[in-house]
């Protein structure tokens, strides 16, 4: 992963764990079904904090807000299309909703050989491993 999504997948981390201090996570099985996708999004829109992606509860632009994306989310896969949204896992285990052209498939910039897999980690929540 290139420095800013593996500080970001860092952050993450951390804040699902509600604990800052050193809980050891570590992905204990993949998630079947799901796939890592990054944001469609360029590496000055992903460093600034006034660029968001939202997650949507249900596939419709009037559906209700239910968090802002990270750099790299957790796709169904296939990719499970409705009303131009594609279903994701927010990290909290919830189902959630992104405008599907705002997704792009996962690669890493600064590492060619490098892979994401979405896992069920040891704090029995959704992470990447």
């Amino acid at each position: 992963m290139n420095k800013l999504k593996m500080t970001m997948a860092s952050l993450l981390l951390v804040a699902a764990t509600g604990n800052a201090q050193a809980e050891y996570l570590k992905a204990v099985k993949p998630l079947d079904g799901y796939a890592c996708m990054d944001l469609n999004l360029t590496e000055a829109q992903l460093r600034d904090n006034s660029v968001t992606v939202p997650i949507l509860t249900g596939p419709s632009s009037d559906a209700p807000w239910g968090g802002n994306a990270s750099a790299i989310v957790i796709a169904r896969a296939p990719l499970h299309v409705v009303n131009g949204y594609a279903e994701i896992l927010k990290l909290d285990g919830q189902p959630g909703w992104i405008a599907a052209n705002k997704l792009k498939p996962y690669a890493s910039v600064s590492n060619p050989n490098a892979h994401c897999t979405p896992s069920m980690m040891s704090n029995g929540r959704p992470g990447f491993g």
